[in-house]
């Protein structure tokens, strides 16, 4: 397994809600003195995994750093504390990650279950998010932008093939992999706001309902416009979701980023409004027309319609092409010199980090 990436790895496995979310944190929850007091989370998972620093923590998980005493390898471990408002969301996010069996861009699950009173899931660690990437770089380039379309509507693709909708779509849940290998990939984590669209025994798609003025599942400012209208999700959405973020990425902001409200209604209400208001070359002016046409495309997808993900990912393929852009995997952050594998550096540092691990475990 990869090593972790050390230079942004604080906030790569947060699962937070964003503003949208007005409910009060674990933190606050656990210094209420109504509430039960959280206990620290266990040294050590499935006499295996041996925790150390957090990386993250969001609305219902904290993930910790972890080394595999068997391997020397580094982990991700994310705890649930079953005693929270928000809980028993891990073992099903957990359960889902099983259905994708060993896919492309998906980490792959090494342990889950519960011990004490937390729930707890093993997985790859993985390096930075796209949000901790543009945090730095303030906007992205076409190229770093396309190359980043064409895997993640393969990843959606995938998800989708499932029978699963992802319904989380935001820079903080896309990471890049770590080594010589991984570095150019970059992985959907996250699904803990997943839901099926199929039915596992029927096979039957879900059926549609409409419910104006609902809440809206997921981060409002990348949310499809037909969420804003009460439609129920389905596949189109995470695809229409994916092309503002990608508009995030490159423009550098949304025009409605800056909206606030009071209360979540008319916040969401307003943000409604602002998307209605832009149309779709007004959003993408100044970059090539194969953004537009892939919101167009998007949006007169039907609701149980299947998406032609081929078809979208071409538009990004035609677009390189045409503005002579190599599909190098070379991002806007990947160093310029590095055009030799690193391949033999990474496992010389590899090696010495697993000696480190070892000779620190046998003291204990």
């Amino acid at each position: 397994m990869p090593a972790a990436h050390a230079e942004i790895e604080s906030s790569s496995y947060e699962d937070e809600y964003e503003e949208e979310d007005y409910s009060l944190s674990s933190d606050e929850f656990e210094s209420s003195s109504s509430s039960p007091r959280k206990p620290p989370p266990p040294k050590v998972v499935a006499g295996r995994y041996r925790l150390g620093k957090k990386l993250g923590s969001g609305s219902y998980s904290d993930v910790h750093l972890g080394i595999d005493k068997t391997s020397g390898d580094q982990v991700a471990v994310k705890l649930e504390w079953t005693k929270a408002e928000k809980t028993n969301k891990l073992l099903n996010e957990a359960a889902l990650y099983q259905s994708f069996k060993r896919t492309a861009g998906i980490p792959r699950v090494h342990w889950w279950g519960s011990l004490g009173e937390y729930n707890i899931m093993v997985l790859d660690i993985l390096g930075p998010s796209l949000d901790d990437l543009f945090k730095k770089w303030k906007k992205f380039s076409v190229k770093t932008v396309a190359i980043l379309a064409k895997q993640l509507i393969q990843r959606l693709e995938s998800v989708h093939d499932c029978g699963i909708l992802y319904r989380d779509i935001k820079p903080h849940n896309f990471l890049m992999g770590v080594g010589d290998k991984g570095s150019s990939r970059v992985y959907l984590v996250d699904f803990g706001l997943a839901k099926r669209w199929r039915d596992e025994k029927t096979g039957e798609h879900a059926k549609l309902n409409i419910k104006k003025g609902r809440l809206i599942t997921g981060t409002v400012r990348y949310s499809s416009p037909n969420l804003h209208e009460g439609y129920d999700a389905s596949r189109r959405d995470d695809l229409l979701a994916l092309g503002y973020v990608l508009l995030h990425l490159l423009r550098g902001g949304l025009p409605w980023l800056r909206v606030s409200a009071k209360s979540k209604r008319t916040r969401n209400e307003r943000i409604r409004r602002a998307k209605a208001q832009v149309s779709d070359a007004e959003l993408c002016a100044g970059f090539p027309h194969e953004f537009v046409e892939y919101f167009r495309y998007c949006r007169d997808l039907e609701f149980y319609e299947k998406p032609d993900y081929a078809r979208l990912q071409n538009l990004f393929r035609d677009m390189m092409a045409r503005e002579g852009l190599a599909h190098d995997f070379k991002y806007d952050w990947t160093p310029r010199d590095r055009e030799t594998s690193s391949e033999d550096t990474d496992g010389v540092k590899r090696s010495a980090k697993r000696r480190r691990i070892a000779a620190t475990l046998s003291d204990d």
